[in-house]
């Protein structure tokens, strides 16, 4: 009569998490802490879409010791992803090298969001966050739906792929929506839509995030260079060594 029937399911997108040592967490928000001192600090504003009225939006130097770790952190992080993506639908690797190319904070108050974006920029790349403060108040995670002004999603971050409908007419969401813990590291593809809603409540939500470009060869990277500098970018594959030093650093810092 006919053959049994298959279903191919296909994925809109791949999130890789993990959670930073809260010993590093601490350490990083005194570093930012003593930047938002600085009166030569630089502002990211221009360059990002989020509405951030009361609070601000700063440029993180790889030049600072303990910021450059968070680049190479970055960098480890899209090795891992890109090795794991590409296995898990048994193909090799094809991107030999990732760099993180810049990296910022935002410091999000009452009535502050960000609206719908992505970070695209032009080649094939990763993007990442992790947040380092939240107000206790911020959201009500005893609310189990929206309705009724609920607050269940207040200063959440919603990540919004290319299916979104409804579930009982076979048309699943595909929006993962996350509740900010300290912490607790996202990395995922750049083209990537997602929005952070606002909140009411007093207190600060910090987050840290930042790009990764991918390249397939040292050559391609080389031709994407306009100008020299002065660390190394992650090469994949055991013998650098980099990735190891850092992965020992981040639980000592």
């Amino acid at each position: 009569m006919y053959a049994n029937p298959n279903i191919r399911t296909s994925v809109d997108y791949i999130i890789m998490e993990t959670k930073l040592d809260d010993f590093f967490i601490k350490s990083l928000n005194k570093k930012v802490d003593e930047l938002l001192l600085d009166a030569n600090r630089v502002s990211q504003s221009d360059k990002l879409v989020g509405q951030i009225v009361n609070g601000e939006q700063l440029n993180l130097s790889r030049n600072i010791k303990i910021f450059d770790k968070v680049y190479k952190f970055a960098e480890i992080m899209a090795e891992k992803y890109t090795s794991e993506y590409f296995a898990k639908f048994g193909h090799d690797n094809i991107f030999k090298a990732a760099e993180c190319t810049d990296l910022w904070t935002v410091h999000q108050f009452a009535g502050d969001y960000n609206p719908i974006h992505s970070h695209v920029s032009g080649i094939s790349g990763l993007s990442f966050i992790f947040w380092t403060k939240v107000p206790e108040k911020m959201r009500n995670p005893s609310a189990n739906n929206l309705y009724s002004a609920s607050g269940r999603s207040n200063g959440s971050t919603t990540f919004i792929g290319n299916s979104c409908g409804d579930f009982f007419n076979f048309h699943p969401h595909s929006a993962t929506v996350y509740h900010p813990e300290i912490g607790y590291f996202l990395i995922f593809p750049n083209w990537l839509n997602h929005t952070v809603y606002p909140f009411m409540c007093d207190g600060e939500r910090r987050t840290v995030a930042g790009n990764v470009s991918l390249y397939k060869s040292k050559k391609e990277y080389l031709l994407y260079k306009k100008k020299k500098t002065k660390h190394e970018i992650n090469f994949f594959g055991n013998s650098n060594p980099l990735k190891w030093k850092i992965c020992g650093d981040f639980k000592q810092s």
